[in-house]
């Protein structure tokens, strides 16, 4: 039952992780074609604050899960904002794709647990 209730934790908050993650690399794409200085400036610190709320919800699913992997996440995330900052695109977006695989990685052991218990 301990694990039943671990994978569904787990797979409960990669999956939201993942979504957001995906949503920040839209964000992210969208940021690369903005050629107004003025706009991207004001882009840039929106995704930011997009990236530390996200790095908060990965610290309370590191928290609620125990499972350190979201701490890999959540330092690959802030590395990211730094980068952002920087204006290095290029960089963000290996280091959000890192995080995505990393979530898929440790979430996939949650989503074999409950399937193998008929749960999804």
């Amino acid at each position: 039952m301990k694990d039943i209730k671990k994978a569904l934790i787990v797979f409960n908050y990669t999956e939201k992780i993942k979504t957001n993650l995906i949503m920040t690399s839209c964000l992210l794409e969208f940021l690369g074609g903005i050629r107004e200085e003025a706009e991207l400036a004001g882009a840039e610190k929106l995704l930011v604050a997009y990236l530390n709320a996200l790095i908060v919800e990965v610290n309370i699913a590191a928290n609620a899960s125990r499972v350190e992997g979201f701490r890999d996440i959540a330092s690959k995330l802030q590395e990211a904002s730094e980068q952002l900052r920087q204006h290095n695109y290029t960089v963000v977006q290996r280091l959000i794709s890192e995080a995505i695989s990393s979530a898929a990685t440790f979430g996939s052991w949650a989503a074999q647990t409950l399937k193998e218990k008929d749960l999804i």
